[in-house]
């Protein structure tokens, strides 16, 4: 199939101008789960939270293990805070209850940055799979999780599901070698979107230098990025935006429709890491300074006031 370029106009026709009356709720509430006491998660949470409020997401919840609601209250201000139960060594501790509770009305779920690889872990993204009703999105360790597991229950989930893997842990998803991924990228993630019924988003750079996301029938390549983005976080930040695109209501449950808005998602993301780069230089660039670019590509991207055709 001939992948189609995401393209700023394909991006704006996702966020259409808000009517009068709308609500927090009409844009959706987004749970992001992660971060452990031995993974410096905290911080980036945080700016998974910020970029999810900048692209549009109604209500940003931030779950992770209690021990770190000290690191994590001061950095944000909008978002709400879900302490989850922890083990002894400060990584989240399964409890179905609590789960149940943080994702009960969010219409996205995105879990597994900083989280830790751990049977705790597999529980969660095991539980998700088959009790969740809303998008679910698996980053990181949720998708080290879900390799360790030969992906069971992934094919037969009861809610329509986006990974988002690097080459690495998608060489640990489908069992080819880094250098296939690489060279054949685009044929195995519709392979394996085809096989299992969810989106890939495959992070670049491969083969062309871009991004792919398919769902097995259709496929976008992002060709937005740059050299300064490949540093600690910007995944995160990548996960935080894409979950805000997935979370609007012009976007379908449909396999379709997930692929444009995550394809949307890293189009911004890279705008984002570009407009940092552009201001700074590729060597002092840190995930933060794409996320706090993205205020700004959301208004070249949309103009200012309420996004009208006008304002544009």
């Amino acid at each position: 199939m001939q992948p189609i370029e995401m393209t700023q106009d394909l991006v704006r026709s996702l966020f259409p101008p808000r009517e009068a009356g709308v609500n927090k709720g009409s844009f959706g509430i987004i749970a992001l789960a992660g971060g452990s006491l031995r993974y410096s998660g905290a911080i980036r949470l945080s700016a998974m939270a910020n970029c999810a409020m900048r692209c549009g997401a109604g209500v940003v919840k931030l779950a992770s293990p209690r021990c770190l609601s000290g690191v994590i209250l001061p950095e944000i201000l909008e978002s709400t805070y879900f302490p989850l139960s922890e083990t002894e060594e400060g990584a989240v501790l399964f409890k179905e209850e609590e789960w149940q509770e943080l994702t009960a009305r969010c219409r996205v779920t995105v879990v597994g940055m900083g989280i830790g690889n751990s049977r705790q872990t597999q529980q969660v993204v095991s539980w998700l799979l088959e009790n969740y009703t809303g998008i679910l999105l698996l980053d990181a360790d949720a998708l080290n999780a879900l390799a360790a597991q030969n992906c069971q229950g992934l094919d037969r989930a009861a809610c329509p599901v986006v990974i988002t893997p690097h080459p690495g842990e998608f060489s640990r998803l489908c069992g080819q070698p880094i250098s296939e991924i690489l060279e054949n990228g685009e044929a195995l993630a519709q392979q394996f979107a085809q096989q299992y019924g969810v989106t890939v988003l495959l992070k670049g750079p491969l083969r062309d230098l871009a991004t792919i996301v398919t769902d097995g029938e259709r496929t976008y390549r992002v060709d937005r990025g740059c050299p300064g983005m490949a540093t600690a976080g910007s995944g995160d930040v990548l996960a935080g935006i894409i979950a805000a695109v997935l979370s609007q209501p012009t976007v379908q449950k449909t396999d379709s429709g997930l692929a444009a808005a995550a394809a949307a998602g890293a189009y911004i993301a890279g705008a984002a890491g570009e407009l940092a780069q552009e201001r700074a230089n590729a060597v002092t660039m840190t995930a933060g300074d794409t996320a706090a670019c993205v205020r700004d590509v959301m208004i070249q991207l949309l103009g200012r006031g309420n996004g009208s055709t006008a304002d544009r």
